[in-house]
């Protein structure tokens, strides 16, 4: 192209360009609302709005999102809803496991409940300490060791098959002495039940099983 016919040409070009960039700056782009704008809609619906307000005014301010291609209408509306009906669903689920695992430990409960209210008592034999004279103590024999939680749930669990935990028992917390004593199983669920734990002198079971 001459240098001669070149200011020509671009005079001819010069209305096709500013034409062209009207058209551009007046393209609009599909944006969801994410809040309530006056003059364009509630949060939730989907309008068209200039590119250069999307960019510079909505988006920065969190008003509107770009919506993504995809086939069909965006319905951000519809989208909540789903996600709101997929929670109610697992929430539901989850209801119904724990009122079942609650409806489990609760027969459970009952079941031991009820053996330990039928429990014979347990008898339990200790070394009982001896006086000076040689001969043990009459009244309320103290005995070497203890009888401790652990011992009586040991005994439920080995010779009754019966388990429960410390916490669900009551009793004194370190039984000292030869005597009968009354322990006492709380579980939830379920109630309370008693038994009895006698702790003998050694000598005393011994001689009965010579009886015997």
């Amino acid at each position: 192209m001459s240098s001669l016919t070149r200011p020509l040409f671009q005079a001819r070009q010069q209305p096709f360009l500013i034409l062209q960039r009207g058209l551009r700056k007046n393209v609009k782009v599909p944006v969801t609302l994410v809040k309530d704008v006056p003059g364009l809609g509630a949060s939730g619906t989907v309008v068209h709005v200039h590119k250069a307000h999307m960019r510079h005014n909505l988006f920065p301010k969190r008003l509107a999102e770009y919506v993504i291609s995809r086939k069909g209408p965006l319905d951000r509306k519809a989208m909540l809803e789903a996600e709101a009906e997929e929670k109610d669903r697992s929430l539901s689920k989850k209801q119904i496991d724990v009122e079942q695992d609650v409806h489990s430990l609760a027969l459970r409960n009952q079941d031991i409940i009820s053996r330990i209210a039928k429990l014979e008592p347990l008898v339990f034999e200790r070394s009982a300490v001896v006086t000076e004279s040689g001969g043990e103590e009459n009244t309320k024999q103290a005995i070497y060791g203890s009888l401790s939680k652990a011992d009586v749930i040991r005994e439920l669990a080995d010779k009754h098959e019966i388990i429960i935990d410390k916490d669900a028992l009551s009793m004194d917390d370190k039984i000292k002495s030869v005597g009968e004593y009354t322990c006492i199983a709380k579980l939830i669920y379920a109630g309370s039940a008693s038994f009895k734990c006698i702790v003998v002198p050694a000598s005393t079971i011994a001689a009965t099983e010579q009886q015997n």
